[in-house]
C-alpha cells in the first residue's frame, strides 16, 4: 500500500512494480526506497523525472538471467535480447549508448556499440537497479540521452556475523542451471560483502514451425524462419562474483572498496550464409568471449555540513570474438580482440538548505579510456577518450510546489591510435582528435495538488559525442551480419527532452501517466549504401535530426488483502524528421495486464502467492538500416514482426525448513508456446522468439 509523495529528500513506502513483488512468498510488504541515482536523494515520487526502483529479489523470483529482462515490466522499458545471454535496456525508445549504466554513480561501459553487447553485471550481485527516464546528461554526462540505470551493489550488513542465501535455479527451455551464494556481514565497523553465481545454458528452443531454406519452396514461403525449434549455437557460460570490504566509522565515515568480475563465453546462431558453408549445409555459430573487471572505491564522508561521496572506479574490459562459423568449440582465432581500461574519478557533495535554497548537489568527475584493437580485423581500433566535467544540481520548496533545476559542463575529447590498432583502416592512420565543449542542464518541478496526486514536468538537455567506432569502425561485424564503416565527420549529438506526468499514490492504488517529447539534433545512425561486400550489406554511419514522442502509463490496484491487479501500457513513435523514416530498434506499442493472489488462512501453505500476466505488443515495421534490416528481403525470415499476445504464470511458497524460510518461485513464460517474433529479439530475421519456459527458482537463507 503505497503511501503519498514525500518530500525531497525523505523516503516513501512504495510497492514492488506489478508482477514483481519484494518478498513474492509474503502478503505484500511495504519496503522504505531511497533512490541515489538521482541529483536529490530520496522518493521517486519526489523526482521531477520519471524514477523507478526494482529490487534484485523480485529479479530473482522471477529467473531473469540479464539486465534487459530484469527491467523490462516497468512501462516505457524495454530489452533487446539474444537468447538468456544478453538482454540491452532500452528506454523510451533509445539504448545502446545512448542509455547509461552506471554502478553506484559511476559510468561503466560495455562495447555497447554492438546491438547484443549486454550491460557486464549480474542481476544476482546487486541490491536494486534505479531506472531514470529521459535526458540525464546534467548528473552523468554523455550517453544519457535516454536515461541512465544505476546499479546499486549488495550493501554491507555491518552488524550481522554472517547473513545471506544459496540459489539454485532451472530454466526448461534452454535447459539452464543457475547456482549461486552471497553473502554478508561484519563487527559493527568492519564488514563484508560477496557473491558468486555460475550460469550454464544450453540451446534455446522455438516452436516447431515449417521451414523452407533453402529448399526450392524456400521464395513462395519467404516469411518463414530458418531456423527453429532447438536452436543450435544458442549456449553460453558465465561465471560473475563480486567481494566487497568495507568500514563504517563515526568520525571517517563509510568506505567500501569492492572487486566485481564478470567471465562470459557464448555462441550466437548466424544468419545463412553468414559463416563458411552453404546454407544447405545446416546451422553455423560464431563464438565470443567477454572478461570484465572492475575495482571501485566509495565513501560517505560528512564535513562542513555537507555529505561528499568520493567515488573512484577503474574498469578493464576485453571483448574477443571469431570470425563467422567458429564458435566456441573451434577456439580463440584472433579476428576481433578489443580491450580497455577505463578510469574514473567522481566526487559529490550533497548540502541542505542554503542562501534560500532547500538543498542540492554539486560535483565534478574525470574519465580516460584507452582502448586497444588487436585483432586481424579493426572493427572499433584503439585509441583514448577524455571526460571532464563540473555540474550542480538544486532545489526549491514552494509551499506545495517543489523546483529542481541543473547546470553541468563537460569537455570531452576523441583520439583514434593507429599504433594502439593492430590493421587500422586509413581513417585511423589519419585521424585527428576530436573535441568537444558541451553544457547542458535541466529544469523541473513536481506540484502537490492533494495529498495523494501530485503533477511534475521536466526538460533536460542531453548530448552524446560520437564514439571511437562510430568515427572509424571498419570491418565485418558478425554481429549484425553486415559490414560497417565509420565516419570521421560525426557532430555530437543534442537532445531537448520534454516530459510530463501525473502521479497517483494512496493506500492502495498507485498510478502513473506520463508523456514526453524527446527531439535528438545529429542523431547517429547507420544508413544501409546499397552495396555488398562478401555477400553482406554495407552499412555507413550518418545524422539527421530526430524526434521520440511517446506516453507510457502503470497502474497498480489492491482490491482485496488477498488480490491486486495491475495494468501498463507504452505508445512510442521515433523518426527522423526530414525524410519520416523511422529510426532503429523502437519498441512496439505494448499493453499488459495481470494479478497477484496471495490466499490467506492455515488452510494455504506459507507464503502462498499466485500471478498471472497477459501482454500483448503491436506489430512493427523494422528501419530502413536498422540492424538485421536486410532480412525483410531475405528469402527466409523477417525484420519487421506481427503483433502478439503472450500468457505467463507464477507460483511460489515460503515453508520453514530449520528454522529458515525457503523459498520457492514458479515461473511459466509463453505457456501456451505460441510462435512469434519480438521486434527486440535479434534472432527474429532468421528465427522465431523462444517457446514455454518453465523456470524454478530455490533461495535458501542463512544467518549466523
Amino acid at each position: 500500500m503505497p503511501a503519498a509523495p514525500a518530500p525531497a529528500g525523505e523516503s516513501a513506502a512504495l510497492p514492488a512494480k506489478p508482477g514483481r513483488t519484494q518478498t513474492p512468498a509474503a502478503p505484500r510488504q511495504l519496503e522504505t526506497i531511497s533512490v541515489t541515482g538521482v541529483a536529490i536523494p530520496g522518493s521517486p515520487l519526489s523526482q521531477a523525472a520519471n524514477v523507478d526502483v526494482v529490487d534484485a529479489n523480485a529479479m530473482q523470483a522471477d529467473g531473469v538471467a540479464n539486465l534487459g529482462e530484469g527491467l523490462d515490466q516497468l512501462a516505457g522499458v524495454n530489452s533487446i535480447g539474444t537468447g538468456n545471454v544478453s538482454g540491452k535496456p532500452v528506454i523510451r525508445g533509445l539504448s545502446g549508448l545512448r542509455v547509461k549504466i552506471l554502478s553506484d554513480d559511476v559510468g561503466i561501459a560495455s562495447q555497447a556499440f554492438g546491438v547484443r553487447h549486454m550491460p557486464v553485471i549480474d542481476p544476482f550481485l546487486l541490491d536494486r537497479a534505479e531506472v531514470v527516464r529521459g535526458a540525464s546528461s546534467v548528473l552523468y554526462g554523455s550517453s544519457a540521452l535516454g536515461g541512465a540505470v544505476n546499479l546499486i551493489p549488495m550493501a554491507i550488513q555491518y552488524d550481522h556475523l554472517a547473513t545471506g542465501e544459496v540459489l539454485g535455479r532451472y530454466n526448461s527451455n534452454n535447459r539452464q542451471w543457475d547456482t549461486g551464494v552471497k553473502a554478508t556481514g561484519g563487527n559493527g565497523h568492519f564488514g563484508y560483502a560477496a557473491g558468486f553465481i555460475r550460469r550454464d545454458g544450453g540451446d534455446i528452443r522455438t516452436p516447431d514451425e515449417p521451414t523452407y531454406f533453402p529448399g526450392p519452396e524456400a521464395a513462395a514461403n519467404s516469411d518463414a524462419p530458418a531456423y527453429t525449434g532447438r536452436l543450435p549455437y544458442t549456449d553460453f557460460n558465465q561465471l560473475n562474483g563480486s567481494f566487497a570490504v568495507g568500514m563504517d566509522d563515526d568520525t571517517l565515515g563509510e568506505w567500501q572498496l569492492r572487486y566485481t568480475r564478470w567471465d562470459d563465453e557464448h555462441n550466437y546462431l548466424l544468419p545463412p550464409p553468414s559463416g563458411i558453408k552453404p546454407p544447405a549445409a545446416g546451422a553455423e555459430g560464431v563464438g565470443q568471449y567477454i572478461d570484465d573487471n572492475q575495482v571501485q572505491l566509495t565513501g560517505h564522508v560528512n564535513a562542513a555540513g555537507i555529505r561528499w561521496k568520493p567515488n573512484f572506479l577503474w574498469q578493464n574490459n576485453q571483448r574477443r570474438s571469431n570470425a563467422g562459423g567458429f564458435p566456441l568449440v573451434a577456439g580463440f582465432d584472433d579476428t576481433i580482440d578489443l580491450e580497455f581500461n577505463q578510469y574514473t574519478a567522481r566526487l559529490t557533495g550533497q548540502h541542505g538548505p542554503v542562501l534560500g535554497l532547500s538543498g542540492g548537489t554539486f560535483g565534478v568527475e574525470y574519465l580516460n579510456k584507452q582502448q586497444e584493437s588487436r585483432g586481424r580485423v579493426q572493427l572499433s581500433p584503439g585509441g583514448e577518450v577524455n571526460n571532464a566535467a563540473i555540474f550542480a544540481f538544486e532545489e526549491k520548496d514552494i509551499g506545495a510546489l517543489t523546483l529542481q533545476a541543473g547546470l553541468r559542463y563537460d569537455y570531452h575529447d576523441v583520439k583514434a591510435s593507429a599504433a594502439d590498432t593492430a590493421n587500422p583502416s586509413a581513417a585511423v592512420r589519419d585521424a585527428d582528435k576530436q573535441t568537444f565543449n558541451v553544457v547542458t542542464g535541466s529544469l523541473g518541478g513536481i506540484y502537490a495538488l492533494t495529498d495523494h496526486l501530485s503533477f511534475a514536468a521536466n526538460v533536460g538537455r542531453g548530448f552524446r559525442a560520437p564514439s571511437l567506432f562510430e568515427l572509424y569502425v571498419a570491418g565485418q561485424h558478425g554481429g549484425v551480419a553486415a559490414f560497417q564503416r565509420g565516419n570521421a565527420d560525426l557532430d555530437d549529438e543534442t537532445s531537448l527532452d520534454t516530459s510530463i506526468s501525473l502521479r497517483w499514490a494512496s493506500e492502495r492504488v498507485t498510478a502513473k501517466i506520463s508523456g514526453y517529447r524527446n527531439a535528438i539534433d545529429d542523431y547517429i545512425y547507420l544508413q544501409d549504401t546499397g552495396q555488398t561486400r562478401n555477400g553482406l550489406p554495407i552499412f555507413d554511419h550518418d545524422q539527421a535530426d530526430a524526434e521520440l514522442l511517446g506516453a507510457e502509463a502503470s497502474i497498480e490496484a489492491e482490491l482485496t488483502a488477498w488480490m491486486s491487479v495491475h495494468a501498463q501500457g507504452e505508445i512510442i513513435r521515433g523518426e527522423r524528421t526530414e525524410s519520416n523514416d523511422d529510426l532503429p530498434l523502437i519498441p512496439a506499442n505494448n499493453v499488459g495486464v495481470g494479478a497477484r493472489f496471495t490466499p490467506q488462512g492455515r488452510s494455504w501453505p506459507r507464503g502462498a502467492y499466485g500471478l498471472v500476466d497477459l501482454t500483448y505488443h503491436a506489430s512493427q515495421n523494422a528501419a530502413p538500416g536498422e540492424p538485421f534490416s536486410q532480412f525483410d528481403n531475405a528469402p527466409f525470415g523477417s525484420a519487421s514482426t506481427s503483433g502478439y499476445g503472450l500468457v505467463d504464470l507464477g507460483a511460489g511458497v515460503a515453508p520453514k525448513i530449520a528454522g529458515h524460510e525457503v523459498q520457492l518461485d514458479l515461473r511459466v513464460h509463453n505457456l501456451f508456446d505460441k510462435p512469434y517474433r519480438g521486434f527486440l529479439d535479434t534472432y527474429k530475421g532468421y528465427a522465431l522468439s523462444p517457446g514455454r519456459d518453465i523456470r524454478l527458482t530455490t533461495r535458501v537463507p542463512f544467518d549466523l
